[in-house]
């Protein structure tokens, strides 16, 4: 099978005036500098954007970044999406400042792959031996860094010379780059936004994971920076790669979309198109991060930077939580990070950003100073994009980290639900914190071991935890049985609240089950009552405080006793009363008719075939037809009525009643 097409993002690095843009306008034919203010000081500003047909099947999107100090944030939203760098050094300067902070930032966003363009050769007139001291130079230069054996191909945008040796070292480079994942989620962090006169709103950026097609069901959610805005869906309503009309494009690209329903007002650079819980806007993350060891000083709790994750960025307030360890595990929680130090950190952020996991970020001072190596101080991956807040939680955010940091999604899903506990998770938070789209496939091994448990088709929790509920229940129910000897059972719902102070409902519930199955617990009646095996009353072996109780009530006949003067009878409590009285409702030895009054289960019946027989002979009864039926009185028959209205063996109509639909004549 022929394989697909392979479109993948280059991207230049080096100091200001080293030639990038010349350089790239040789190898593409494009003039990246396209702003006005651009052409006159010969700089670049913003990001350029160039296409460049490298073979058969083989095609890159060059991205051009500034090299000026005061736009590395510029040129970190550019780079945050290429796959390999073609860093520019020109052969009379050699390694400058804004090189070695354009080399630490590529570091640290994972960039380890390039190819090293010795620009402006022709200004050493042909000089072999200058040549190749300037290229000892560099590579003496690049020790150190991920570049450090990267082939370094002498060249000249001017002339024409060692642009084909550049070629196709690039291509033979791209052969060791993976290609980035297509079955994630796709992410789109927007670099640009404008207008195009009969189309309306497009932006553009570099595809880094996932897929976007281009039809009429297609949509993708906008996941804003900043306060004030709202996540919205918005239809993506033609693709553009390279200039020229796409159906549907792979991660890897860089991709123009045309959005239909949005102003380019409502959107800004640093905003993601996705879809799904895989990315939201964060307020706080924690991340694992390279401290640089040129930096003055140790990070502390407070200490203030500049994030920028993706296109955005935005200021934050680091605290230091962990070193890593000479063998790679997590210190104890820690008060700082000094320079050379690699560790976890938890960042507030303000304003927030769209985050998710295992996405790269740097760390930037939030004021310029003269460092030579620039203001890029630090830098790394994103760990939590959602951690738990709280006090005194130190030792669980380093217990979390360390789990999320392995590659092995049932791992990382293994950390959340130890995390989750008896509140479960769900595949939104496995998503979202772990990165995980197939919950299914990550939870696999654990349901296979029965390490956990699945709740429903979308939670999980670990097994233990409902094992030792169940136990829980069990006690509950047991207690519940020696405080309220008279009563048969606890309400399931009380069962389940009664657990712990943490539970969610679904894993109560699922304790419950479980006790039931294994017999320890069982359901007394329909509505639900547990009671323990042997430990519930039955209508057939009542104990005798319950006995004479219905011995009142028989008594008493269809003109039974109020609550108060059975309470004076027996001299039982009023709650005490109650709990019994209720008791002999649900095991129906007696029937409630009212708030006050019982029946017996006998003179229930025979009352009600009183009732029956009369309606039988004369279609209807009324007030005083019952009472001349029983002898009784008002304060028996108006309720007598009423509750038989209730369960529809009469139907009120007017002053009389009629037969219910319960009267089975």
């Amino acid at each position: 099978m022929a394989k697909a097409p392979r479109s993948l993002v280059l991207g230049t690095a080096g100091h200001i005036d080293h030639g990038k843009t010349t350089l790239v306008q040789a190898l593409t034919g494009v003039d990246t500098d396209r702003l006005t203010e651009e052409k006159r000081r010969g700089i670049t500003i913003e990001l350029g954007f160039a296409a460049w047909p490298i073979a058969a099947g083989l095609e890159a999107s060059i991205v051009d970044v500034p090299g000026h100090e005061g736009l590395v944030r510029t040129m970190i939203a550019g780079a945050g999406g290429i796959d390999l760098v073609m860093l520019v050094i020109s052969a009379e300067d050699g390694v400058m400042p804004q090189t070695r902070e354009h080399l630490s930032i590529c570091s640290l966003l994972g960039i380890d792959q390039g190819v090293v363009a010795l620009t402006k050769i022709d200004r050493l007139d042909g000089d072999e031996e200058a040549i190749e001291f300037a290229t000892e130079d560099v590579r003496e230069g690049l020790q150190g860094t991920p570049f450090a054996d990267a082939p370094i191909i002498p060249c000249s945008a001017v002339t024409g010379d060692g642009l084909d040796a550049l070629r196709s070292t690039i291509k033979r480079t791209i052969g060791l780059i993976p290609r980035r994942p297509t079955d994630d989620r796709p992410i789109l962090p927007i670099d640009r936004v404008f207008t195009v006169k009969g189309h309306g709103t497009v932006i553009t950026g570099t595809l880094l994971h996932g897929r976007i097609r281009s039809d009429r069901e297609a949509s993708l959610d906008l996941v804003p920076v900043g306060h004030g805005r709202s996540r919205r869906t918005l239809r993506a309503r033609g693709l553009e790669v390279r200039g020229a009309a796409a159906g549907g494009v792979r991660s890897g690209t860089r991709i123009a979309v045309n959005l239909a329903g949005i102003a380019t007002s409502e959107l800004h650079r640093g905003d993601v198109l996705t879809t799904g819980a895989r990315i939201e806007r964060a307020s706080v993350i924690h991340a694992f991060v390279d401290h640089l060891p040129h930096n003055t000083g140790p990070w502390k709790d407070g200490a203030g930077v500049e994030v920028c994750a993706g296109t955005a960025h935005t200021t934050g307030r680091l605290t230091p939580l962990a070193t890593l360890e000479e063998d790679g595990e997590f210190s104890l929680p820690t008060e700082h990070l000094a320079p050379g130090e690699r560790g976890l950190v938890r960042i507030r952020l303000d304003p927030p950003i769209p985050c998710w996991q295992r996405q790269r970020l740097i760390l930037r001072r939030l004021h310029a100073t003269s460092d030579a190596r620039g203001d890029t101080i630090g830098g790394g991956l994103i760990l939590d994009p959602a951690p738990s807040e709280g006090r005194r939680q130190r030792p669980r955010w380093i217990r979390v980290a360390a789990g999320l940091l392995s590659e092995d999604p049932c791992e990382r899903a293994r950390t959340l639900l130890i995390d989750a506990g008896s509140l479960g998770v769900d595949r939104h938070q496995l998503e979202r914190r772990a990165g995980i789209l197939d919950a299914d496939q990550a939870l696999a091994p654990l349901l296979v071991s029965q390490d956990a448990l699945a709740l429903s088709r979308d939670r999980w929790v670990l097994r233990c935890l409902v094992e030792e509920l169940a136990t829980r229940a069990v006690e509950v129910v047991d207690h519940f049985h020696l405080e309220h000897p008279l009563q048969p059972g606890l309400g399931r719902r009380a069962a389940e609240g009664g657990l712990a102070p943490r539970v969610a409902d679904d894993v109560a519930a699922a304790a419950v089950d479980l006790a039931c199955r294994r017999g320890d617990l069982c359901l007394f009646d329909e509505q639900g009552l547990l009671t323990r095996p042997g430990r519930g009353l039955a209508e057939d072996n009542l104990p005798p405080a319950l006995e004479r109780i219905v011995s009142i009530y028989a008594a008493g006949g269809i003109a039974p006793p109020t609550l108060k003067e059975v309470e004076a009878t027996t001299e039982m409590s009023s709650r005490a009363l109650l709990d019994a009285v209720s008791t002999l409702h649900r095991l129906g030895a007696l029937v409630r008719v009212s708030d006050d009054l019982s029946l017996t289960a006998e003179d229930h019946a025979a009352l009600s075939s009183q009732i029956r027989d009369h309606l039988r002979d004369h279609g209807e009864i009324d007030v005083q037809a019952l009472k001349s039926i029983t002898g009784l009185s008002r304060k028996f028959v108006v309720p007598m009525l009423e509750h038989f209205d209730r369960i529809q063996l009469t139907r009120r109509d007017g002053e009389r009643r009629v037969p219910g639909s319960r009267a089975d004549l």
